[in-house]
C-alpha cells in the first residue's frame, strides 16, 4: 500500500501540492495555525529554500501549505475581518456613508428592477462614527432608482451601507457568508452619486459590457421562432447562458431532484462539452492539432466570459486550458495533475473558493471520476464484448453495432457512477440529499445536453452567416432536445426512491419533542414540531419562504414526509406554500378552522383553492374544543386543542379568524396564537377556556398594534416567542407586549433579533435555544 502511494505521489506531484495547499487553508480557517503573517512568510521561505537548495522535494509540501495559509490569512483580513464589516456587525441599521471608488457593472443582480454595480472602494467615510476607512473593499451597490450603470470611472456615492442579513434557519442559504466568500464585504443602497474622474477599471468594464451585449444577442438568436413557448425558451437560455431567473421553478426542481441540475445551468460540464464540440469542428476543418487546441482554449474562455464568468465556468475553462496546455507543450496530459495545477491557480487567486460547494463538487467529482471510472469500466468490459466463441472477423454489422452501443453505455455508466460516488459526500454534507437515480439519469441527460449544446453552436453559426432558415431549423432541434431533457428529468425525479434526504446526526438529541420557530421576513410564519418520527407544521409561509427557508430546513433535517399541517388562516404569508408541501412531502393531512375559507375570500386564495379541489378528505376543519392526537407515545402524550375561532366569528379579515391552538406536549403547554389580534384575545379572555401556558408563540396581526393585557395575564406565559421584522412597522413587536414582558420579568424572544428559535421539550425541563443569542432559557415543569 505504501509503495502504491509513493508511486502515485511521484506520478501526480501537482495534485499532492494542491492537497497540501488545501491542508494549509483549512488549518488557518479552523484556527490550527495562529502565527502572524510574518511567521507564515518566514516559515514558508525556510521550507521552500530547503526544498530547492537542499534537494529535499518532500519539504515542498509544508512550504506550500504555509504559503497558502498566508494567502488565506491575508484574504480573511480583506473580507471577514475588514474594518467596515467589524463596524457593521455592531450596527442594528444601515449606516450613512460617503464612499469613493471605481464601479463595475453587475448584470446578474436586478432586484426591484434597479441596476447594480460593484464598487472597489478607495475611501469610506462614516460621519456618525467619525470614521474614515482607506483599506480597499468590494461593495455590492444598488444604484438609485432610475439610474443605469453610468460607465467606467471613479465615483463618489452616498447612501446606507449594511451587511446582508445572515441566515439563522438551518439549511437555508446564508447570503452574508456567500458574499464574503466572493469578496464582497458589504452592500450599499446608493441615494446619490457623481463622477469624480473618468479613470478606473475602463478596460475591464468595457469587456464586461461587451460580454453582456453578446449574451443578449445570443439569447435573442437562440429563441428565434420559439416565441410561442416561452417556458422552453427559458430552459434553453438557462442551459446555454445560465440565465435561469425566467425558468419555471418546477422545471428546476425536476433537474435538482433527479440529480442532474448541472446539465440545467451553465457548469463545468457545458464548458467541457463545448471543448469537445470545438475540437471535433476543428478536426473536420482539417486544422493542425496545435492550432485546434489554441482555438479551443480561446473559445472556452470566451464562452466562460459570455456566460458571466461564473465560478463554475471559470473553473472549467481553467481546467481545460491546463489540460490542453500539456498537449501544446508536447507533454503527456494527466487529468489528476491538471486538476492539481488548476486548483493551485484558483486557490492562489482566492482561497475562499475552497469553501464553496461548487468548487468542492467540481474537483471532487472530477478527481474521483479520474480514479474510479477506469476500474469500473474494466468490470463492465465483459458485458460489451462480442460472443467470445465468435471470431471478430465473422461478426455481422448488427453484432458489431450492439457491441459498440454496449461499450458506449458501459463507459457512460462507469463515469456517471464514479461521478455520483465522488459527489455523494459533498451533496450529503451540504444539502443532506441523496439521489440514486442520478446514476442512470445522467446517462440519458448528459448525451441530450451534448446534442442541445451542439444545436446551439450550429444555430449561432447560422445566425452569424445570416442563414435564417437554417438557424430556425437548429432552434427547433434545440427546442425538441430541451423538451426531451425536461420530460426525462421529470420522469426520473418521479421514480420511487429517486431522491431522499438524510441527516446523520438527526436523532442525536433524545428530546421527545422539538419545536422550531423559523425566521421569515415580512410577517410570514412557519413552525415545525417533531414528535418521534412524526412531523407537524404550523403554518408554512408563502411560496418564496417555502423555497428559500422551509424546504431547505426540512431537507437539512432529513425529513422526507410530513404527517400534518395546521393552517391558521387564509393569508398567503402563512399558508401560501402549502401546495408545495403537499407535492413534495408525501401529501400530509391539512387542518384549518371551521371558518376557513372566509365567505368573502377570493377563489384565487390558497385555502379557497384547496377547499374546492380536495375531495379525498385531505383538508379537515376543526371546531372549537376539538382535540387531535399528535403522537401515540404513551411516555410523552401530545395533543392539540382548538380554542378559536368559534362558528360565531364572522370576520372578513383573515387575521381576525386566525386559529388559536393549545398544545399539550408531555408536561408542557404551548399556546400557538398565530396572527390572532385584539378581537381574538378579548374573546378568549372572556371564555372559560384555560389559557395558562408555558410558552406563547405568536406572530403579528395585520392592523392591531397592541396586545390585551387581560389576555396576557390570563395566559400567564413563562416565555413569549414572537415572529417579527424590524424593517416594517406593521410587523414590529407591540410596545404593550414589550412592556408587559419587562414588568413581569418574562423572557421575550423574537426571530428578528434572536433568529430561529428551537424548543427542546423533555419530561424534566424545557430548553429554548435562540440561534443568534447565546443565553438559553431553561424551564422546569410547574408544580
Amino acid at each position: 500500500m505504501l509503495a502504491k502511494l509513493q508511486r502515485w505521489t511521484r506520478a501526480n506531484p501537482l495534485m499532492v501540492m494542491a492537497l497540501a495547499a488545501t491542508a494549509g487553508i483549512l488549518l488557518t480557517e479552523l484556527g490550527g495555525l495562529k502565527p502572524g503573517p510574518k511567521w507564515l512568510t518566514g516559515g514558508s521561505a525556510v521550507f521552500l529554500a530547503a526544498a530547492f537548495f537542499g534537494k529535499r522535494p518532500s519539504l515542498l509540501l509544508p512550504g506550500c501549505a504555509l504559503v497558502f495559509a498566508f494567502i488565506h490569512e491575508t484574504r480573511t483580513d480583506e473580507t471577514f475581518r475588514h474594518p467596515l464589516r467589524v463596524m457593521l456587525l455592531g450596527a442594528d441599521k444601515p449606516l450613512q456613508a460617503t464612499i469613493q471608488g471605481s464601479l463595475l457593472p453587475d448584470f446578474d443582480n436586478t432586484a426591484d428592477g434597479r441596476a447594480h454595480a460593484l464598487c472597489k472602494t478607495s475611501k469610506i467615510e462614516i460621519p456618525a462614527a467619525g470614521t474614515v476607512i482607506e483599506q480597499e473593499a468590494i461593495l455590492l451597490v444598488r444604484l438609485p432608482k432610475g439610474v443605469r450603470f453610468p460607465g467606467a470611472g471613479v465615483f463618489e456615492l452616498r447612501g446606507g451601507v449594511y451587511l446582508p442579513r445572515a441566515s439563522s434557519n438551518p439549511g437555508a442559504f446564508d447570503a452574508q457568508e456567500y458574499a464574503l466568500r466572493n469578496g464582497r464585504v458589504a452592500r450599499l443602497d446608493a441615494e446619490g452619486l457623481h463622477r469624480v474622474h473618468g479613470r478606473g477599471e475602463v478596460l475591464w468594464c468595457a469587456f464586461l459590457e461587451a460580454a453582456e451585449r453578446c449574451r443578449r444577442w445570443i439569447s435573442a438568436q437562440l429563441t428565434k421562432d420559439l416565441e410561442d413557448d416561452p417556458e422552453t425558451a427559458a430552459v434553453i437560455r438557462a442551459m446555454a447562458l445560465g440565465v435561469s431567473a425566467e425558468t419555471d421553478d418546477e422545471i428546476e426542481d425536476a433537474f435538482r431532484n433527479s440529480g442532474t441540475l448541472h446539465v440545467f445551468a451553465v457548469s463545468g460540464l457545458h464548458v467541457g462539452l463545448l471543448g469537445v464540440i470545438a475540437l471535433a469542428l476543428m478536426r473536420q476543418l482539417g486544422l493542425r492539432r496545435g492550432i485546434s487546441l489554441w482555438v479551443t482554449v480561446g473559445l472556452v474562455f470566451v464562452y466562460a466570459f459570455i456566460t458571466g464568468w461564473r465560478p463554475s465556468s471559470a473553473r472549467a475553462a481553467l481546467m481545460v486550458a491546463v489540460f490542453m496546455g500539456a498537449a501544446l507543450a508536447d507533454r503527456e496530459s494527466s487529468l489528476q495533475n491538471s486538476l492539481g495545477a488548476a486548483a493551485l491557480l484558483l486557490l492562489g487567486s482566492d482561497t475562499h473558493q475552497l469553501f464553496m460547494p461548487g468548487f468542492q463538487l467540481s474537483f471532487g467529482v472530477l478527481w474521483i471520476s479520474a480514479i474510479g471510472s477506469v476500474p469500473l469500466l474494466e468490470k463492465l468490459m465483459p458485458f460489451t464484448q462480442i460472443d467470445p466463441f465468435l471470431p471478430p472477423q465473422l461478426a455481422n454489422w448488427r453484432q458489431r453495432a450492439s457491441s459498440q452501443a454496449r461499450r458506449w453505455f458501459a463507459a457512460t455508466l462507469s463515469v456517471s457512477t464514479a461521478a455520483w460516488l465522488g459527489s455523494l459526500p459533498f451533496i450529503l454534507g451540504h444539502f443532506q440529499s441523496v439521489t440514486p437515480v442520478a446514476v442512470i439519469a445522467n446517462c440519458v441527460l448528459v448525451p441530450l445536453s451534448f446534442l442541445c449544446l451542439g444545436a446551439t453552436c450550429l444555430s449561432l453559426c447560422a445566425a452569424a452567416l445570416h442563414l435564417s432558415g437554417v438557424q430556425i431549423i437548429f432552434n427547433n432541434v434545440n427546442w425538441a432536445m430541451a423538451k426531451a431533457m425536461v420530460a426525462s428529468a421529470a420522469w426520473f425525479a418521479g421514480l420511487p426512491g429517486a431522491n431522499f434526504h438524510f441527516k446523520p446526526d438527526a436523532d442525536l438529541t433524545n428530546a421527545p419533542a422539538i419545536w422550531r420557530v423559523l425566521e421569515l421576513p415580512h410577517g410570514a410564519a412557519a413552525n415545525h414540531l417533531r414528535l418521534g418520527d412524526r412531523h407537524w407544521l404550523f403554518d408554512v409561509g408563502d411560496e418564496t419562504s417555502f423555497r428559500r427557508v422551509l424546504r431547505p430546513y426540512l431537507h437539512s433535517s432529513g425529513i422526507n414526509a410530513v404527517t400534518g399541517v395546521f393552517l391558521s388562516h387564509n393569508d398567503a404569508d402563512h399558508v401560501g406554500g402549502v401546495e408545495k408541501v403537499i407535492a413534495e412531502f408525501d401529501r400530509p393531512r391539512l387542518f384549518c378552522s371551521t371558518q376557513e375559507p372566509g365567505a368573502q375570500d377570493s377563489a384565487l386564495t390558497t385555502l379557497r383553492r384547496l377547499a374546492d379541489s380536495t375531495s379525498d378528505g385531505m383538508l379537515r376543519r376543526l371546531r372549537v374544543d376539538e382535540r387531535l392526537t399528535l403522537s401515540d407515545d404513551p411516555r410523552f402524550k401530545a395533543e392539540a386543542r382548538v380554542l378559536y375561532p368559534s362558528r360565531q366569528v364572522q370576520n372578513a379579515r383573515g387575521d381576525d379568524r386566525a386559529m388559536v391552538v393549545m398544545l399539550h406536549l408531555g408536561p408542557w403547554r404551548v399556546l400557538w396564537l398565530s396572527d390572532a389580534g385584539w378581537n381574538a384575545e378579548k374573546a378568549l379572555s372572556s371564555s372559560p377556556a384555560d389559557l395558562r401556558c408555558d410558552v406563547l408563540i405568536r406572530s403579528q396581526h395585520e392592523l392591531d398594534r397592541e396586545m390585551s393585557v387581560e389576555f396576557l395575564l390570563k395566559a400567564a406565559p413563562r416565555v413569549i416567542v414572537c415572529g417579527s421584522d424590524a424593517r416594517q412597522p406593521e410587523v414590529q413587536l407591540p410596545d404593550s407586549l414589550v412592556q408587559f414582558a419587562r414588568r413581569q420579568n418574562i423572557p421575550l424572544l423574537d426571530t428578528w433579533s434572536d433568529g430561529s428559535i428551537e424548543l427542546r421539550l423533555n419530561q424534566d425541563d424545557l430548553r429554548i435555544h435562540p440561534a443568534k443569542t447565546k443565553p438559553q432559557v431553561i424551564l422546569t415543569p410547574r408544580e
